[in-house]
């Protein structure tokens, strides 16, 4: 008789991006969480690796952003579009104080609406995910702290939370996939 097993993951690019941006966002949260908390302006030592791999996190989560709006309505798409904007500017203002040793003068003039941008469109992704119910609640409601935890929680290892996060919201079926497959069972005669 044949058994009903959870369908495997879907290995899309998305999810691909998904995982890699997950595991670089929870190393940057080990990292800092294990750091004493530092409020000098130049990056110094392991502060490039960190600035690094946060920055390719922010750039790898774009697609998994837009893969997770295809489960909620028309509006998540929009929300996911200014997320993946702050999501850029910030990446592109973290390259370039890696790249300098310091923040640029002109950082805060690209934080601010990057993470403006980052909060507002995961609130309403978050609104339109959890509407159309498609995604397990959690997940939509989650979605806005994760803001808190990459940008305001990262000095004390807010990234391993939005790692996590991110490595959970891989495993949720494309839009549309099959929610089990059936395995036909071969017995012994």
């Amino acid at each position: 008789m044949p058994r009903k097993e959870p369908a495997p993951p879907w290995r899309t690019p998305a999810t691909l991006s998904a995982t890699a941006g997950g595991l670089a966002m929870a190393v940057t949260g080990a990292m800092q969480a294990v750091r004493p908390f530092d409020d000098d302006p130049r990056v110094l030592g392991e502060e490039h690796v960190i600035l690094g791999l946060f920055a390719a996190s922010l750039v790898l989560l774009v697609p998994a952003l837009f893969a997770l709006a295809r489960h909620g309505t028309g509006a998540a798409v929009a929300g996911a579009a200014a997320v993946s904007a702050g999501h850029l500017l910030l990446a592109f203002g973290a390259t370039a104080s890696n790249l300098r040793g310091e923040d640029p003068p002109w950082f805060g003039h690209v934080a601010a609406p990057a993470n403006l941008a980052m909060l507002a469109g995961a609130v309403v992704t978050a609104v339109s995910l959890w509407r159309a119910g498609r995604v397990p609640r959690p997940i939509a409601a989650a979605l806005p702290a994760m803001w808190l935890c990459e940008i305001v929680l990262a000095q004390v290892g807010g990234g391993m939370i939005a790692g996590v996060y991110w490595l959970l919201v891989c495993r949720l079926p494309a839009p549309g996939a099959p929610e089990e497959v059936v395995v036909p069972e071969y017995g012994h005669r």
